[in-house]
């Protein structure tokens, strides 16, 4: 009779372990939060040639780009706003950058889930894993793995 309630006592407890939901406050593997890189449709700040009901281009024919001139700072937040507006579908993704100027977009710490919600977004252009390049000895690039944060 010992032996029965032994096995049964292990059984119960593999099971369960089996079975368990994590409450470390991690999320479970599928959902564990990676670095990604989100870039939206508009363009950056520097390749903004107009084309937004009264925004103006920041950069004047034959001029540098002054990111302090009043065109790129109302460019800048507009790109902004519509940055919230992504961002507003994935509320509890750390952001960990904002990119505005050669990029438009965003990196954020996503679950799969979070980033597969965000490519199916018709203001989102591409949601890539962000990934560490190495430099070989050769001087070339190889891609290395995908990176866990920025």
């Amino acid at each position: 009779m010992p032996t029965r309630t032994l096995t049964f006592a292990l059984l119960a407890t593999a099971a369960s372990l089996a079975g368990a939901v994590q409450t470390d406050g991690q999320a479970p593997a599928a959902q564990a939060r990676r670095a990604y890189i989100v870039q939206l449709a508009d363009a950056p700040l520097a390749a903004y040639t107009g084309g937004v009901p009264g925004l103006a281009p920041a950069i004047a024919q034959g001029r540098r780009l002054d990111t302090g001139s009043e065109a790129a700072r109302r460019y800048t937040a507009y790109l902004e706003d519509k940055q919230n507006a992504v961002l507003a579908l994935v509320a509890e993704a750390p952001v960990q950058y904002r990119y505005t100027v050669t990029l438009n977009g965003f990196a954020a710490m996503l679950t799969p889930d979070e980033a597969a919600r965000l490519k199916a977004h018709p203001g989102v252009l591409q949601v890539s894993l962000s990934t560490v390049e190495h430099v070989n000895e050769s001087g070339g690039m190889k891609q290395g793995r995908p990176q866990d944060q920025l």
